[in-house]
C-alpha cells in the first residue's frame, strides 16, 4: 500500500511540474513526509524524479531561455547547496520539517499579499546581482527540500520576467 501511495504522490508531483512549470517539490515533499517515508531518500527520489520530468520542458521552453540569467542563477546556487547540504546533514528532521512547512505558509501568504496589489506598480530588481542571490537561496533550498524553483519563481515575478521567460529559466 505505501508503494502506491508513494507513486500517486509522485504522479500528482510530476502534474504539478507539468501544469505550472515548478512545484513538484513542494507538493511531493510534505506528502512523502506524511507516509513516513525518510526526509533524505524523500529529497534523493524527488530530486532524480524532477531531473526527469524536466527534461521535456528543457525541450519544449529551449528557445526563451535566457542563459545569462541561468548561469547567473546556477553559480549562486553552487555556493548555496553546501549550506542546504548542512542543514540536510546536521539539522534535526523535525526542525527542517517545520522550517519547510513555515517557508510554504510564507510562500503561501506572498502569494496573496501578491494577489491583493495587483494594480499596484511593483519595483523591479535592477542590478544582475540580484541573480546571484537568488541564486544561493534556491540552491540551500533545492539541496535541502528540493524546492528550488520557489525561490527563482518569486524572484521572476519581482524582476516582472514574462512567463514564457520564467519557464524557460525553470
Amino acid at each position: 500500500m505505501t508503494i502506491i501511495m508513494i507513486l500517486l504522490i509522485v504522479a500528482l508531483g510530476a502534474f504539478t511540474r507539468t501544469v505550472f512549470g515548478f512545484g513538484e517539490a513542494l507538493v511531493t515533499m510534505p506528502l512523502l513526509a506524511l507516509v513516513a517515508i525518510d526526509l533524505k531518500v524523500a529529497t534523493a527520489l524527488i530530486g532524480a524524479l524532477e531531473l526527469i520530468v524536466a527534461i521535456p520542458a528543457v525541450i519544449r521552453h529551449r528557445q526563451q531561455i535566457d542563459i545569462a540569467v541561468v548561469r547567473r542563477l546556477v553559480i549562486g546556487s553552487l555556493l548555496g547547496m553546501p549550506v542546504g547540504i548542512a542543514l540536510m546533514t546536521y539539522v534535526p528532521t523535525t526542525i527542517v520539517l517545520r522550517t519547510l512547512a513555515g517557508f510554504l505558509i510564507l510562500y503561501g501568504s506572498y502569494n496573496r499579499y501578491q494577489l491583493h496589489r495587483y494594480h499596484v506598480q511593483q519595483q523591479h530588481l535592477q542590478s544582475h546581482h540580484w541573480d546571484y542571490l537568488a541564486g544561493i537561496i534556491s540552491g540551500v533550498m533545492g539541496s535541502a527540500y528540493n524546492s528550488h524553483g520557489v525561490p527563482v519563481v518569486i524572484y521572476g515575478t519581482l524582476k516582472k520576467w514574462p512567463v514564457a521567460s520564467l519557464r524557460g529559466i525553470l
